[in-house]
């Protein structure tokens, strides 16, 4: 499959790979596998250091947002128990279910060797 990246040309199969595994690695690990695709391919691959910085950026933001999520409703717990799981998981369910089809998204542009823009309300940029 070669797909074209706009940097250097034809992007190798083995990097849409590594990129796919390092957006299906937050589903198991949240941003270890990422960032381990990262450090290790990003100086050699435009095409990976993309892809599996979109992954870290993505996996580590909705980290955040779930901790705060868990903050939130354990604060609400204290007074009463069934109003802190409801308004804390419930937003917690939103953001892992809106992370998910980015990173959906994100495994379909790298296979198709294209790029996928993640907007900038759900996600910061940590590592470019």
């Amino acid at each position: 499959m070669a797909t074209v990246d706009d940097t250097r040309g034809p992007v190798r199969a083995s990097e849409v790979t590594a990129a796919t595994f390092g957006y299906l690695g937050v589903l198991v690990l949240g941003p270890v596998i990422p960032l381990l695709v990262y450090a290790a391919r990003a100086r050699t691959s435009p095409f990976l250091r993309y892809h599996a910085g979109a992954a870290v950026n993505l996996s580590v933001s909705c980290l955040l947002y779930a901790l705060c999520c868990a903050i939130f409703g354990a604060l609400l717990a204290l007074d009463n128990v069934v109003v802190g799981l409801v308004l804390g998981l419930l937003p917690g369910l939103a953001i892992w279910l809106t992370m998910l089809r980015y990173l959906l998204r994100g495994v379909s542009a790298a296979n198709h060797g294209e790029q996928n823009e993640i907007p900038s309300w759900i996600c910061a940029r940590i590592v470019s």
